[in-house]
Formats: C-alpha cells, sequence, structure tokens
C-alpha cells in the first residue's frame, strides 16, 4: 500500500494520526496469511509507525521521501527505527 501524506499539508502531522488509526484498523482485517508491505512518506514525529512494523501481517515499512531533498529524508530517516528508504 502507498498512501501519500502531503509533506506541505499545514496538518500533515494530523493526517499521518490518521492514516495510521486507518493502516492499524485495516491489519486488524486482514486473515492470518495475508501481508502487506507499507509505502509511506516519512512521518514529522519519529517512530510513528513503529506500530505497524509490530503487526504479524507487516513484512515491511518503507519510507518515500514525499518530495524532501534526499539528505533532509536521509536524516529523517535515521530518526525512524526499521524504516527503510523507497528513495
Amino acid at each position: 500500500l502507498e498512501p501519500e501524506v502531503d509533506i506541505h499539508a499545514s496538518d500533515k502531522e494530523a493526517c499521518e494520526r490518521l492514516l495510521l488509526d486507518s493502516l492499524l484498523e485495516g491489519l486488524r482485517r486482514l486473515g492470518l496469511d495475508d501481508r502487506v508491505i507499507f509505502k509511506l512518506t516519512l512521518p514529522t514525529q519519529p517512530n510513528l509507525y513503529l506500530p505497524l512494523m509490530g503487526h504479524p501481517c507487516t513484512l515491511r515499512v518503507v519510507a518515500l521521501s514525499g518530495g524532501y531533498a534526499r539528505k533532509e529524508a536521509c536524516k529523517m530517516l535515521a530518526y525512524n527505527t526499521g524504516m527503510i528508504a523507497s528513495f
């Protein structure tokens, strides 16, 4: 899944929290054998997506730069345990 949050949104952090809640709800509906990979915009709050990584149906959480410059995206990625770059 690749839902993207606009990095220029004035309420980006709130959007990310809503997205996390929705994704967790979706994970709860999956079957035991279902697996998903998330490609998500780097979050404002470090480690916001850790709950997704801990779910048994999640294979990987991958970071999208979302439009951040590569240097800034790499810096943000370093604060997000378990995420890998897709940029």
